[in-house]
C-alpha cells in the first residue's frame, strides 16, 4: 500500500515537472504606430507608477508615437515582440529594449527606444549620443509597414 502512495507521488512530481518545462514563455506583443512626418528619437518609459496603461488591440499592446517622441505607461513589457506601423517616410533604426529590476529580479521599470529617419540622420544622432554617453546600439534599419 505504501509503495502505491510513493509511486503516485513520484508520478505526480514528474508530471508537474514535465508540464512546467514544456510551457513556452510567451512574449508580449507591442504595436508601435508612427505618424506621418515623424522623425527623431522615441522613448517609451514603462512601469511608471501614475501613468496610464497601454491600450490593447486583441492580444497586442499598442502605443502611438507622439510628436514629442516620448510616452510613459504603467504597463511593464519584458522582451516584447515589437511591430511597427510606420506612416512616416523614414526607417526605424536602433531598436533597444531594457528592463530595470531590483537585486532579487523584480521588474521596476524599463524603456523601449528607437530612431525614425534616414540612415544619415541616424548616424549623425549616433555620433551625438556616443559623445554624450547615449543609449542606442547601432543596428541595421528596417522599413516597417
Amino acid at each position: 500500500m505504501m509503495w502505491r502512495f510513493r509511486a503516485i507521488c513520484v508520478f505526480a512530481v514528474l508530471f508537474a515537472v514535465t508540464v512546467a518545462c514544456s510551457k513556452k514563455s510567451l512574449s508580449d506583443q507591442l504595436i508601435v504606430e508612427i505618424p506621418a512626418g515623424f522623425t527623431g528619437n522615441f522613448v517609451l518609459e514603462m512601469g511608471v507608477r501614475d501613468a496610464a496603461p497601454l491600450d490593447k488591440q486583441g492580444d497586442a499592446y499598442v502605443v502611438s508615437v507622439s510628436r514629442e517622441g516620448k510616452a510613459q505607461t504603467s504597463t511593464m513589457l519584458n522582451n516584447a515582440k515589437v511591430t511597427f506601423k510606420n506612416s512616416s517616410d523614414g526607417q526605424v533604426w536602433g531598436l533597444s529594449q531594457r528592463t530595470f529590476s531590483t537585486g532579487d529580479g523584480i521588474s521596476i521599470g524599463g524603456k523601449i527606444e528607437f530612431f525614425v529617419g534616414t540612415q544619415k540622420d541616424f548616424d549623425a544622432e549616433q555620433q551625438k549620443k556616443n559623445k554624450s554617453g547615449g543609449f542606442f546600439n547601432p543596428e541595421a534599419g528596417f522599413a516597417a509597414g
